[in-house]
């Protein structure tokens, strides 16, 4: 049997949208399905992932991520994974509330804060959730997990805007922009399994058409 490469190759992308996501109403663990505009999305993703070649995709287990990874892997022929470690973040008290919402109960600071590039605002939370630094801690143990048992060298990870905020702000490093992350964005990242190092291949999204 050959040896695994050393270097895995990653695509991450966000699940399709839901109405609540059109609705601007934040979801985090709340279990909201896609809509038909997300299920488009996610079938746009289908010939991308398939010139990349995506051999089995990691997804997590709320059903808009869940069922985005299906549409696409039953396309391929491939398999899904199903690991909740990387579901949104846990937004606590104000899951279920729109931006506006929020900023009138919570304050605009707190949601600038949260959405900020700056990790020195890593461990700002919403009341009752989690925070950033526990959000990236527990999303690269997920996918590092599934790396080291898994013999596949090119993996699709179907997740969430907020993770990938946070995947993005922990490669780039500090006071980096943010990166874009509509609903069927697509990022490549590497993993290097010897140094357990992680790259962000891109500072763009591929785009769908072609890369």
């Amino acid at each position: 049997m050959a040896p695994r490469a050393s270097h895995r190759r990653i695509f991450v992308f966000r699940h399709g949208e839901t109405d609540w996501n059109f609705q601007q109403r934040f979801q985090g663990h709340m279990d909201v399905p896609l809509n038909d505009t997300g299920r488009q999305q996610a079938t746009q993703l289908i010939a991308p992932l398939k010139r990349v070649g995506v051999q089995t995709i990691l997804s997590s287990d709320l059903s808009r991520a869940r069922e985005t990874a299906q549409i696409i892997a039953s396309a391929l022929e491939i398999s899904v994974s199903i690991d909740a470690g990387l579901r949104e973040a846990h937004l606590g008290d104000a899951q279920g509330l729109t931006v506006q919402e929020i900023e009138a109960k919570f304050g605009s600071e707190l949601v600038s804060r949260w959405r900020s590039p700056f990790l020195s605002d890593a461990d700002v939370s919403y009341p009752g959730g989690e925070t950033g630094r526990q959000v990236l801690e527990r999303v690269l143990r997920a996918m590092e997990d599934f790396l080291e048992s898994s013999t596949e060298d090119c993996i699709g990870v179907a997740t969430h805007g907020g993770v990938i905020r946070r995947l993005a702000r922990h490669l780039l490093g500090e006071n980096a922009a943010p990166v874009p992350i509509p609903n069927g964005i697509l990022y490549p990242l590497s993993f290097d399994r010897k140094n357990k190092t992680w790259k962000l291949e891109k500072l763009t999204p591929l785009k769908l058409s072609g890369f």
